[in-house]
């Protein structure tokens, strides 16, 4: 970013960190430098939202996959104790 000062710089490394793709940054960017301030944090608030769902569809398949991990040790700990016996 040419001759970006240290906020503005600071800006445009958070939105990347975020994940934004560069249209998007352009997007934030221009709605930071209008003035735009509502639109903008509606516009975060919104990533926010669909980070967070994505947060919550990832953590769903990993109780699934913690559920089935444990099950599967349950049968084979039950079957190893039927042969002891």
């Amino acid at each position: 970013m040419p001759e970006a000062n240290n906020e503005e710089q600071c800006f445009y490394e958070n939105l990347k960190d975020i994940g934004f793709g560069e249209e998007m940054i352009s997007r934030c960017v221009l709605m930071q430098k209008e003035g735009r301030d509502r639109e903008l944090l509606i516009t975060l608030q919104n990533s926010r939202r669909d980070l967070l769902n994505g947060i919550h569809t990832e953590q769903k398949k990993l109780d699934c996959l913690d559920y089935l991990v444990n099950r599967l040790k349950k049968e084979k700990a039950r079957k190893l104790s039927w042969k002891k016996n």
